[in-house]
């Protein structure tokens, strides 16, 4: 019986111990205009991103598991400050190899009203450390930078601009009015970006995709429940009468 109740336990805990996804964005927050409805907003994946959607920047979570192919990004995640323009200064580009533990956000700057010049920042706390991020539209209908290379599969069920214009809309390089900053050690996002005259802006952020290791709680948990066994049983047999 003891010896199944220390089996038990021990599967019990491999199972919880097994790394888990620990990649998403957990809160947005916001600093700056708020007149015409600007802010920063968390939100459920909508079905579309296309339209005028909001005059506050929009963060919600896509999809996760392993890179299914490698995906070439413009920035690898470095703690650093980086600008659209010029092109140089978006930062070191990375390829995540097929099989790289991920997870993917979205952050969209789409305003519904035209004229709209956003100066405010979006701040955005991931649970894992940011790996990449896409930061270039199209060039052309039929040659996608790495945001529409990475709409599928990495998007997820939302439906993503195919048709626009890319001088004015989506990436951000070669964007003056653009910025970013990563910081704390690259679980933060800081955003600046511009957005006006029906244009829009978006970046799709990477993030490890498995936990580092450190024993979750209910784990803990369980190794506790494991030395309480060992311990018991140890009790036990000092009881025992000799034979």
């Amino acid at each position: 019986m003891h010896k199944s109740l220390l089996v038990g336990a021990a599967a019990l805990t491999l199972f919880a111990a097994s790394p888990t996804f620990a990649g998403f964005a957990t809160s947005v927050s916001y600093s700056g205009p708020t007149g015409a409805g600007q802010g920063a907003n968390l939100i459920a994946a909508p079905p579309t991103a296309l339209g005028a959607a909001s005059n506050a920047y929009q963060v919600w979570n896509e999809t996760s598991g392993t890179i299914a192919s490698p995906v070439t990004l413009e920035n690898n995640g470095a703690v650093g400050s980086y600008a659209g323009a010029p092109p140089s200064s978006v930062g070191t580009p990375t390829t995540l190899s097929t099989g790289t533990p991920y997870g993917s956000t979205m952050v969209q700057l789409d305003p519904t009203t035209i004229g709209v010049n956003h100066s405010g920042e979006a701040i955005i706390m991931f649970s894992s450390k940011i790996i990449g991020i896409a930061l270039s539209g199209a060039t052309s209908p039929t040659s996608l930078g790495s945001l529409g290379n990475t709409d599928s599969p990495y998007g997820g069920s939302t439906v993503y601009p195919s048709a626009y214009n890319p001088a004015n809309n989506r990436g951000i390089i070669g964007k003056t009015n653009d910025s970013f900053v990563i910081t704390d050690g690259g679980l933060e996002l800081e955003v600046k970006l511009t957005a006006n005259n029906g244009g829009f802006k978006e970046l799709r952020v990477f993030t490890s995709g498995s936990a580092s290791g450190v024993p979750e709680p209910a784990s803990l948990a369980i190794w506790s429940l494991v030395g309480t066994v060992f311990a018991g049983r140890s009790w036990w047999r000092r009881q025992r009468p000799a034979v």
